[in-house]
This record gives C-alpha cells, structure tokens and sequence, in this order.
C-alpha cells in the first residue's frame, strides 16, 4: 500500500450528461484481479490505501464464524450485508441475538430509523398514536453486530467488549482481513457503527473478494468463506433490501456484491475475477456501471450480457427532465480503454 489515497491516484472513471452536455464527472480508481490475486487491468492508483468500510462485512463474518458463531441462512446474509432497516431486517437480527440469550440492548451501533422513507411511514402509522422511536436493529449494521456479539458469547468473552480492537472476534478479523486480502494492516480507524476498520489497498480488498467468488464452488475452499458466499446468493435481500443495487446483482447475476459507504464497491465472479471500485466524490452513482462492466470485460463467461443490460437498466439511474429520459451515465476513456 503506497499510503493515503491522493487526487493524483484517481482517474475520471464516468460523466453523466445532461441533453448532451457533460454536467458530472465521477472520479476514483478500479481494478480487476484474477484467481491469483494478479492485476488484469487498472484506471487510477489500485496501491492507494482506502477505508474499504461495509465491504468488509462478508470477510468479518468470517472471522464470526470462525469464532464459532452459529450463523446460517438469513441471519448470516444479514451479517455480511448492509440492510435497509425493514421489519424482516430487524427481526432476522433480533433471532440472531435471542439464540445467545442478548438482545438489541447489546447492540453497540446507534439507535436509527429504518433508511427507507417508506418503511419509516409504514412503522410509524402501525405505531400510532405513539411516536415512532429510534432502534438499534434498524441500523444497517446490525447484522454485522449480531454476527459479533454470537461470536462473543461463542469463545466465552464479555459481551460488552465485542468491539475493543483485542477483543476475540476483533483480533480473529485481522487474521482473516490479512489472510484473505493477502496484505499487513497497519491502521484502524473507527467505522461510523463503532467497529473497527482498517484501511488497505483497493488490490487487497479486491483480491478478499475474488477467494468470495472462488468459494462459492470450490470444494477446497474455507467451510465459513463458502457459507458466507451461500447465504449472501441465498438471501439476497438480507444482504442491502428489495431492488437495491447489490440485492439485485446478487440475485440477478449470481454475482458475490458489496458496497461500502463513501464510492467503495467489490465484486466478485464464481471463477475469481474480481474488480474492487473507489470513487474519490463517496457516491455510487457510477459504481456498479463500472464495475459489472470491467467484470464482464475480464470474465465474459460469468456475466450474460442480456441479463447484466437488464440489471445496469434497474440499478444505474438515469437522468430525467420532468418526465423525459435526458441523459444518463457513461463510462469515461480511463475504462473504456481497459475494454476490447
């Protein structure tokens, strides 16, 4: 890792226009590794060091079940997604800690509203007439904190320390983060749910990922890594929420997706390949449009092209005046020139 990424690192990776005229530019770094952990293709500096935050989260579930968590189904999908707070969401979390005898009292993440406006509405006409209130199982990682806290009560350790940096499932993180991402973290900073977080190159998260992918089929893969990769193609939903971008890639094209806050996007193909995004601006806007096209480029095999139009056309979204399409996002030279 070469150290904190800079504004020379990134490269102009999409625009979005407006009736023909260019009215954004979505700047960041990609890359594509294969099977190996080898670099197939790159826009921007893939040595730069990122916060690789929620995309972390199939990789500490992991190390949650190498704890000896007992994860499976909807509850591990859920601690290995970002979800959107739903009534599902938050019962599927509150079975995960019911099973350790905890509750969402020993969540440590902040008490929220469900992300979805229209689940907050929802929630709030079932309430009435009392006001609806703020809950920790709603927040989007929830189910990573689940994870943890089934991991604590697994080794016999305190509950209330789940998420010190030297506690069990903190310190079983960074053996499975180096082991995986093939790389030494040397800096951690605090995620915005409380947990740790470390930075590492968008190469390393990348090559976490494309052992994600591998596992999914591959017999000598790690039972946990094989059973994360499962549930996530299993539970879509648990993994973000109905018709959001990684459900619907997971879904449609069987493809292991995670984003993770601030334009962080990795994705992963059954034969290894896998591209890992950063966008400098922290939006996704224009993540998943180069992502599935850089995956499609470098493992045409995995990605049917019908199918991939179809779930850029659900999840890319397009630029409207009133009621009219005007425009839309388009890959800029940095990745065209990666493609045939």
């Amino acid at each position: 890792m070469s150290g904190p990424i800079r504004a020379g690192d990134v490269e102009q990776l999409a625009t979005a226009t407006r009736n023909g005229f260019v009215e954004n530019r979505y700047f960041g770094s990609a890359v594509v590794v294969d099977a190996q952990g080898a670099i197939l293709g790159s826009a921007g500096d893939p040595s730069a060091g990122v916060y690789a935050r929620s995309a972390l989260k199939p990789l500490q579930a992991i190390a949650s079940l190498r704890c000896g968590a007992d994860l499976s189904g909807a509850g591990l999908a859920l601690a290995a997604g970002s979800h959107s707070g739903s009534p599902w969401h938050q019962e599927t979390a509150a079975h995960v800690l019911a099973q350790v005898g905890l509750s969402a009292d020993d969540v440590q993440c902040a008490a929220v509203f469900a992300s979805s406006a229209s689940q907050v509405a929802d929630a709030a006409l079932a309430m009435a007439p009392l006001p609806l209130e703020r809950t920790r199982l709603a927040h989007n990682c929830s189910g990573k904190h689940a994870g943890f806290l089934a991991a604590t009560v697994a080794v016999g350790a305190d509950p209330a320390t789940y998420l010190s940096p030297d506690a069990p499932v903190q310190t079983k993180v960074l053996d499975v983060l180096e082991q995986y991402c093939e790389t030494s973290i040397t800096h951690w900073g605090i995620d915005g749910c409380g947990a740790p977080t470390p930075v590492m190159s968008l190469a390393a998260l990348a090559r976490g990922f494309s052992k994600l992918g591998l596992a999914v089929h591959d017999r000598n893969a790690e039972l946990p890594a094989a059973m994360v990769a499962r549930a996530m193609l299993d539970y879509p939903e648990a993994v973000q929420g109905k018709n959001r971008s990684d459900t619907v890639v997971l879904e449609s094209l069987e493809l292991i997706s995670k984003t993770g806050a601030d334009g962080i996007l990795a994705l992963a193909a059954p034969d290894g390949t896998s591209v890992a995004v950063s966008m400098i601006d922290s939006t996704h806007r224009a993540a998943h449009l180069v992502a599935l096209v850089l995956l499609a480029q470098y493992a045409p095999e995995a990605l049917e092209l019908d199918a991939m139009s179809d779930v850029i056309e659900r999840i890319v979204p397009p630029i409207y005046g009133g009621n009219q399409r005007v425009g839309g996002i388009k890959l800029a030279p940095a990745i065209l020139r990666l493609l045939n």
